[in-house]
């Protein structure tokens, strides 16, 4: 995506799939030990989570963490993290 492209809401970026992210890996002889959403669905109801108590929250990440690897959660997440060793 580019800043003169009609879809652009921010400077030049460029975003890419699960798949892709991993075949650069693969390509780069990069073994993927983990890949996961960092931030998931809680951008949907960021108003919200800010304002939960502990408890709440704690909740909410036990949920995250237990479907952060799902690739439809993947592909939903703003932000993702991809764990390599260099073979």
């Amino acid at each position: 995506m580019r800043q003169d492209d009609e879809k652009c809401f921010w400077t030049d970026t460029y975003y890419s799939t699960k798949d892709e992210m991993e075949r650069i890996y693969k390509t780069q002889g990069i073994e993927i030990i983990d890949h996961f959403s960092q931030d998931g669905l809680t951008p949907l109801f960021s108003d919200k989570v800010d304002n939960w108590n502990e408890e709440q929250f704690k909740i909410w990440s036990e949920y995250h963490y237990s479907v952060c690897r799902e690739e439809s959660i993947l592909g939903a997440s703003n932000h993702v993290i991809i764990v390599g060793k260099k073979q």
